[in-house]
């Protein structure tokens, strides 16, 4: 019998790499390794159909330092995924959020290696994204080019001025229709900056590239002439045949995500920023009410999770979520349930905390009575409302982590639910804490 949570009978999806549960790190287990998998949505049958396959045909033929290679494509009527290598590290726009604005020769060595990219796609035929958030820096520092299929030709240079305007700048560059480059998790690098582009030795050319008429940008030919000048060391190869050489920045292939969109695009995704230090969130002294638990966490929120956005109650205080798409392997499905409960006062509710903390440490049985396994039993959770817990279990069908935290005189549970015995890299555990931290922040609104 077929492992359900085997894609194509050979690869194990391990954890999401994106909000939009379309990519996922997974092992490939009959070649041994860590590969990307990636969920590409097809259009119907016509034009956008036969478009975007091309761009796939045209991805799968390069063979470049800067493009992923994809090693297989498993093919459904409705869908494909693509199984792509996969490399890890940050996107620009993490790194400028993180750790402030490049030096103009640091953003030119870039700006030199993600022209590289861009020229190799478009010798064979198709055309890559070159945003911020799509142009990735791995930890030895290496540059890697991960957006792929900008369906506009004539805008991926543009891309690449506000990537190098954000990189030495530290904030997205007003570029009209333009949209504003964003972290993984939808937060924006900064408000768009108006007036000037920028100054410095690179602020000529990126004033170019973000021209509004396409007659104004200057060509390939002069913007890698331009950032030779700046970069320090410029050893960005020239012709296909020096493409293969690596200086001491290259770009190595990447995929860490390709999803479908209605554009007609699909995007390469690094992997998620660090979840920031948790700080107290300032909640009422007492709740009138218990609040709905349906409504304490928002339609966006839930799909970052890889839930239909759409709840159903479960009965007076218990509200759930869960995973649409059968087409998933079993391992891949989630739910999330969270549950309220009102006490008459803090002391109570203290009470009735400390009962859920000792019949979650001692729970051998699930509700319908197959063995539980505790793998991370009962912890304490410092900083979350007056105090809180967290636990971890498994029935061997299914993983998951409950987070239970009393807020004055309101208890809360989250559980957060996917399928399979096991919990690589803590996805459930993030998921859980993060969808407590929004459950606070809704509470901290309440009147």
């Amino acid at each position: 019998m077929s492992d359900p949570n085997l894609l194509a009978g050979r690869y194990r999806l391990l954890e999401r790499r994106d909000r939009t549960g379309t990519a996922w790190r997974a092992r490939d287990e009959l070649l041994n390794r860590d590969v990307t998998i990636t969920e590409v949505r097809l259009p119907p049958p016509g034009p956008h159909r036969d478009w975007l396959l091309g761009q796939i045909r045209a991805a799968a033929d390069l063979r470049h330092p800067g493009v992923a290679t994809l090693h297989d494509v498993i093919s459904a009527p409705d869908r494909m995924w693509l199984v792509l290598e996969s490399v890890e590290g940050r996107s620009l726009i993490q790194a400028v959020r993180s750790d402030g604005p490049l030096s103009s020769e640091r953003a030119a060595e870039i700006g030199l290696r993600v022209l590289d990219a861009l020229t190799a796609a478009h010798e064979r035929g198709f055309h890559l994204a070159a945003t911020p958030e799509t142009v990735l820096l791995t930890p030895d520092g290496r540059v890697v080019l991960t957006g792929v299929a900008n369906p506009v030709p004539a805008g991926d240079l543009r891309d690449l001025g506000a990537t190098l305007f954000t990189a030495i700048e530290g904030r997205a560059p007003d570029t009209g229709s333009q949209a504003v480059p964003r972290m993984a998790d939808g937060t924006p690098l900064a408000a768009p900056a108006t007036g000037p582009t920028g100054s410095g030795p690179l602020a000529p050319l990126v004033e170019g590239l973000l021209s509004a008429d396409p007659a104004h940008r200057p060509d390939a030919t002069s913007v890698r002439l331009s950032l030779e000048r700046v970069a320090p060391h410029s050893t960005a190869p020239h012709s296909a045949a020096s493409r293969s050489r690596r200086g001491p920045l290259v770009v190595t292939a990447a995929a860490t995500a390709v999803a479908a969109v209605a554009a007609g695009a699909f995007w390469l995704w690094p992997r998620p920023a660090a979840p920031a230090p948790t700080v107290p969130v300032p909640l009422p002294a007492s709740f009138a009410k218990a609040p709905d638990p349906c409504a304490l966490i928002s339609r966006e929120q839930a799909a970052e999770l890889s839930l239909n956005p759409l709840p159903s109650k479960e009965g007076p205080g218990r509200c759930a979520w869960k995973s649409d798409d059968t087409g998933q392997p079993t391992n891949m499905r989630y739910r999330l349930w969270i549950q309220t409960v009102r006490f008459a006062s803090g002391e109570k509710a203290h009470t009735g905390y400390t009962r859920f903390l000792k019949e979650d440490g001692g729970r051998t049985k699930t509700s319908t009575g197959l063995p539980l396994i505790l793998t991370r039993p009962p912890k304490a959770l410092p900083g979350i409302a007056a105090e809180a817990y967290a636990m971890e279990a498994t029935n061997q069908l299914t993983y998951y982590t409950g987070v239970v935290f009393r807020a004055a005189n309101l208890v809360v549970a989250v559980q957060y639910q996917r399928g399979g015995e096991t919990d690589p890299r803590g996805g459930t555990r993030e998921a859980a804490l993060r969808t407590g931290r929004w459950v606070l922040e809704s509470l901290s609104r309440a009147r």
